[in-house]
Order: structure tokens, then C-alpha cells, then sequence
């Protein structure tokens, strides 16, 4: 019973309901409001939102644009969701069933599914590295304070991070089964999955396994999404070289102030990347792979990404935790 209710075992139960309370705290925070006019917005009351958020999540429109077959390129970023339908179809069903059990479950499904994969997120990452305290609480800090504003696409950022945990699991463990398994997962929950293969030379230098890993995955990729290929083809499919409506570009940087615009580079880029290229090079042991996906990341990020979407930078909250792993780590992996 002890070894049940020890001082970390705890400590994990209270991260489940923190993070519970941060992914309500963060649902009612952004979209408790309607649009009236243009310029207008109201707050609306609880039951009014809950009704709102539950009619959004079971409606066939809110899934529509990226389910449906047809593919094209208009230069718009959104182009890419085609390939994500999957997803999209599964929580879809996911909802509806749960609305035809009781109209008021899909908000708390909602809720429950990404708190869950969070929370999972940080099982998988302990069970691989075997946290300290202080990176535990370090990993509870950095989702709280990712959740404190509106993200856009939200849900496929909290899967990508959830897969990237399972990956490093699997590959440290040699485990190649699960590692094909959610590598096949994560590129169809979105394309940049793909760099999760990688993940596999992190532990283990045997290029015939990653080949088999890439084969796999972009074959699952493929079939799933054989109607796309057409428009994947098409460089601009994926990175649309349009200024994009709404979104924070690179050229809009220019009339930025000064000091908003190192807010924006120091919580999109500086402090994450620098917590990861500060642990490497205080690494006694190089993973070169590991810098390199990194490097990919960093890249990703600063041309394909709208530069102000804070929840993508969940995705490397793994690659930070992996970061502090190597610090400590004395020999070679």
C-alpha cells in the first residue's frame, strides 16, 4: 500500500487533475464568447456554452472541409488538413455516439480524451527517462503556461506530442512493433509525423529497421490518403508560399514593435529551442540524430507554421524532457 501512495505516485495523480483543471480552465477561457457582428463578441453562460461546444463537436460542417475527397491547392494552409481526415473521422464518431447516449457527453469526452493524452504523455516520458520531481513539475509548468491563451488546432498538437512520447518510449525499449504502430498513427493524425521516425536512431543505429519504419508509415500514409496524391504532388500543398488571411506571417514582422516582437520570438522559439540547445551543449554525450530532428522542428516551425501558434510548440515538449535526460546521462545510450 505504501509503494501505491509514495511521494511520486502522488505527485502524478495531482498532475492528472491539474492538468484536467488547465484544459477546462483553457475550453472555457476561449470559446465561451459568439460572434454578433464583425467587430462584436458575447460572453455567453455556461449552459449557453456547453450547448454551443457540444453542437460544434457532433456537427458533420465542423469536420466537412477536411473528410470530404476533394482536394485542392488555393494557397491556403488549411489545403494540407486533407491528409488529416482520419483523425478527423474518428473523433467525429467518437462524438456523435456520445451525444446519441446523452446530448451533454461530447463536451466532457472533449475534455477528458486530451487531458488523457497529456496526462499520458507524461506516463510514457517518465516510464522512458524516469523523471526527477523537478521535471515533472518542469512538464506541468510548460502545459499550463501553453494553455493560458487561444491555440489554434489545439487537439492535433496534444496527439503529435502524445505519439512523440510513445515513439521515445519505443525506440529506448527496441520495441519496433510499437514504434510502427504509433509512427503509422502520427503521420495520419498530421504530416509531421513523419519526423517522428527519426526517433528510432535516437537508441539504435540499425538503418534496416528505420527503413522498415519509413516503408510502413508512408505506405499506411499513402493508402489512407491514395485521393490527395494529386495535390500532395504540389510543393505549395503542404507549404503555401501566400500570405496567409488572419494569420501572423513573417513579412507582417516588419511593423511589429520591438518589444512585442521579442515576446513573440522568445516564447515561440528562443526559450523552448534555447532550453534544448543550451542541454546540448552541456551534453557530455552528443546525439547527433537528436539535434538533427531538432533542427527540423526549428525549421518547420519558421516556414510552415504561423509564427504566433503557440500550441504546436507542444510537440517538442518530449525533445525538451529527452533534453535533460542526455545533461544526466554519463555514458553513451
Amino acid at each position: 500500500m505504501t509503494k501505491i501512495f509514495n511521494e511520486k505516485n502522488l505527485l502524478f495523480i495531482l498532475s492528472f487533475f491539474i492538468i484536467v483543471f488547465v484544459f477546462i480552465n483553457y475550453i472555457h477561457n476561449s470559446y465561451d464568447y459568439k460572434r454578433v457582428d464583425n467587430n462584436k463578441f458575447i460572453k455567453l453562460n455556461k449552459l449557453e456554452f456547453k450547448e454551443n461546444l457540444n453542437k460544434s463537436l457532433v456537427s458533420n460542417e465542423s469536420y466537412n472541409a477536411v473528410i470530404s475527397e476533394n482536394c485542392e491547392i488555393t494557397g491556403n494552409m488549411h489545403n494540407r488538413h486533407k491528409v488529416r481526415w482520419v483523425k478527423s473521422y474518428f473523433l467525429k464518431n467518437i462524438f456523435q455516439f456520445s451525444s446519441s447516449l446523452n446530448t451533454k457527453l461530447p463536451y466532457y469526452i472533449n475534455i477528458l480524451l486530451h487531458s488523457f493524452l497529456i496526462f499520458a504523455t507524461l506516463i510514457f516520458l517518465e516510464k522512458t527517462f524516469y523523471l526527477k520531481k523537478k521535471y515533472i513539475l518542469f512538464f506541468l509548468l510548460y502545459v499550463t503556461f501553453i494553455f493560458q491563451g487561444y491555440l489554434g488546432e489545439y487537439s492535433y498538437s496534444i496527439f503529435e506530442m502524445f505519439f512523440s512520447s510513445v515513439a521515445l518510449f519505443a525506440s529506448k525499449r527496441k520495441n519496433l512493433f510499437l514504434f510502427c504502430l504509433v509512427t503509422s498513427l502520427a503521420v495520419l493524425n498530421r504530416e509531421s509525423g513523419f519526423i517522428l521516425i527519426i526517433f528510432w536512431l535516437f537508441f539504435n543505429l540499425n538503418y534496416k529497421q528505420f527503413l522498415l519504419s519509413l516503408f510502413i508509415s508512408a505506405a499506411i500514409f499513402l493508402s489512407f490518403n491514395y485521393n490527395t496524391i494529386n495535390c500532395m504532388i504540389n510543393p505549395k500543398f503542404f507549404i503555401p508560399l501566400e500570405p496567409q488571411k488572419g494569420q501572423i506571417n513573417l513579412t507582417d514582422l516588419k511593423s511589429t514593435s520591438f518589444f512585442s516582437l521579442i515576446k513573440l520570438l522568445m516564447i515561440n522559439l528562443i526559450i523552448p529551442f534555447g532550453i534544448i540547445f543550451y542541454n546540448f551543449f552541456k551534453d557530455k554525450i552528443k546525439n547527433n540524430f537528436y539535434i538533427f530532428v531538432v533542427l527540423i522542428y526549428l525549421v518547420t516551425f519558421l516556414i510552415a507554421t504561423p509564427i504566433h501558434h503557440v500550441a504546436v510548440k507542444l510537440i517538442i515538449l518530449p525533445l525538451i524532457i529527452f533534453s535533460f535526460y542526455l545533461e544526466n546521462k554519463k555514458t553513451s545510450i
